[in-house]
């Protein structure tokens, strides 16, 4: 194994392990400090939909309105599908480096016993990604099942962008804001004050709605009901 480890056919992931291993050791530093690099408060990468323009201008076109929520739906059901958002993202990464490099390590060195010599190695990564992403899902989600859900609500607060919800109190319109109600992966119930992305939408009480988290904070929604 260790001829195949050094393999340069194998560097892409001897490098994951080896960044696994740096991980580690910074935590081990982080834990004698009295903290934990792993556990970090880190969700998924804030996916939101960020709309720098002033939202005084209306959109020009329903196209518009289109692209900007399939950003906002697609990853987010992508990234919940891989586990990502189970987990703080720093665990996540490190089940992903983790299984991807044993299972590219394991899979050359099969290669090499049957043919005699390894995979190119973007070929060989490319037959890993999945095993990867899927041992990284199943690590996620069993982690997920005994960490503690008590964090901060407000850390929280900021990835609401991409969940749905449901309209509760109100009538959702442009300048006058409606309540509505989402649920985040804890289970926790979260209130926020909303409004429709477009100046036009006028959203009822009892609306499933997507929420989309603009940079500034400020949470919009569409009707998907």
């Amino acid at each position: 194994m260790t001829d195949i480890f050094l393999n340069a056919q194998s560097y892409p992931f001897t490098l994951a392990l080896m960044i696994v291993a740096g991980l580690f050791l910074l935590e081990i530093i982080t834990l004698v400090l009295g903290g934990s690099f792993l556990s970090m408060e880190a969700d998924a990468p804030d996916i939101d939909v960020d709309l720098d323009a002033d939202f005084d201008i209306e959109l020009d076109t329903d196209l518009d309105m289109d692209v900007d929520t399939d950003l906002a739906i697609a990853p987010s059901g992508l990234l919940g599908w891989i586990g990502i958002k189970e987990v703080p993202f720093m665990m996540w990464l490190v089940s992903f480096l983790t299984m991807f490099g044993l299972s590219g390590l394991v899979l050359q060195s099969v290669v090499k016993g049957v043919i005699g010599a390894p995979l190119p190695a973007a070929l060989a990564a490319l037959i890993a990604l999945p095993a990867g992403l899927f041992g990284a899902r199943f690590i996620a989600r069993a982690i997920a099942t005994i960490m503690p859900k008590h964090e901060s609500e407000a850390m929280r607060t900021r990835y609401l962008g991409g969940h749905h919800g449901t309209i509760t109190q109100g009538t959702a319109k442009r300048g006058k804001p409606a309540e509505a109600k989402i649920q985040d992966r804890f289970g926790n119930f979260h209130y926020l004050r909303v409004e429709p992305l477009d100046d036009a939408d006028v959203i009822p009480q009892g609306a499933a709605v997507h929420i989309i988290r603009r940079k500034d904070g400020m949470f919009f929604v569409v009707d998907i009901t």
